[in-house]
């Protein structure tokens, strides 16, 4: 009778432990399946934001041709007293449409107050820029996740004559950017995507520094260096032309680099060569190792000397400039030789 009941129990407590294994494998496959179908709306939005099709949406207009570049060089910093921000047109925490300066239309998004000259502001254009935002975010994570919510001011301008009226940018400029206020302000045409992710990486990398500012290098090489991945082959084409001259030693050394801060002096081929210099640095910083290359924006951001900062984030060899120099040259030199002229 007692080996009956003992039998008894065992195949009770089997029972049971069957079917506490049957609802945990149950709850474990839909998570996984949850987790599943989450990386495929994430895929899925990536997907449409790299397939959609700028020029459906912002074409150069008729006369406009004159103006489009082969590349793209980024604004550079400089006074910005001309420059009108969001406070401009409206009050900070304002739900409603601002009024905009006569020839522009307005409209208000989650992430944006935008303006554009001449046409009306459609939901086409506004998806986009929500699509290549959104994308961007997640692309720079550290860097976003320290950036207060707020919305940001988009002004789109057609004419040149506009655009240097309100931003005093230089003849060859397609975009400028107050990172204070929040604020950019491009040219439209066929660049678009590329010189938008290049101003938005101003926005949220550079403030991740405000109120102080990162090195101009650092700051206009990681831009370059986002810019670049959403640019065509041919876009990109001045990138390769000048990663050949750095592989041969025509470079600016590192101390002269690192104290740049405004380009005003340069002639525009030595502008183009420093912008593929500032780019090809921080794609190698980058491609060492992405969280060291965070902990090197952070510790510059905690006012650490720049070797210090280096050494502390990556460790010897790299506790100088010099040292950084030698270490990227030899990479670009030996990246060139395999045909790699990207840097």
């Amino acid at each position: 009778m007692d080996i009956s009941k003992r039998l008894y129990s065992i195949v009770i407590l089997l029972a049971l432990a069957i079917c506490f294994v049957a609802v945990y494998e149950s709850f474990d496959l839909k998570k996984k399946d949850k987790d599943v179908n989450i990386s495929k709306i994430l895929q899925k939005t990536r997907d449409k934001a790299h397939s959609a099709n700028v020029t459906d949406i912002l074409t150069p207009m008729e006369g406009e041709k004159q103006n489009t570049f082969k590349f793209s060089l980024p604004a550079a910093k400089g006074n910005t007293e001309g420059i009108p921000t969001a406070q401009t047109f409206m009050k900070e925490e304002s739900l409603q449409i601002p009024l905009a300066p006569k020839g522009f239309t307005a409209k208000l998004t989650n992430n944006y107050v935008i303006f554009r000259e001449q046409f009306d502001i459609t939901k086409d254009l506004t998806d986009f820029i929500d699509s290549i935002h959104g994308n961007f975010v997640l692309d720079i994570i550290p860097f976003s996740l320290n950036s207060e919510f707020k919305r940001l001011f988009l002004m789109l301008f057609r004419t040149r004559e506009n655009f240097t009226k309100y931003t005093l940018r230089p003849e060859w400029s397609q975009a400028a950017t107050d990172v204070k206020s929040r604020s950019i302000y491009l040219m439209e045409g066929s660049s678009f995507k590329p010189v938008f992710v290049h101003e938005l990486t101003h926005i949220y990398f550079d403030g991740f520094f405000h109120p102080s500012e990162p090195p101009l290098w650092l700051s206009e090489g990681y831009a370059v260096y986002n810019q670049v991945k959403v640019q065509s082959t041919e876009e990109n084409g001045w990138i390769q032309k000048n990663i050949i001259t750095l592989s041969q030693k025509n470079y600016i050394n590192f101390e002269e680099f690192n104290s740049v801060e405004s380009l005003d002096s340069y002639s525009p081929n030595e502008v183009e060569l420093w912008y593929a210099q500032a780019y090809s640095v921080v794609k190698y910083l980058i491609e060492k190792d992405k969280d060291n290359f965070y902990q090197f924006s952070k510790n510059l951001k905690e006012n650490m000397p720049i070797g210090k900062a280096l050494y502390r984030a990556y460790g010897m060899p790299f506790n100088t400039l010099k040292a950084l120099e030698y270490a990227w040259q030899a990479k670009i030199q030996q990246e060139v030789k395999k045909g790699n002229y990207y840097g």
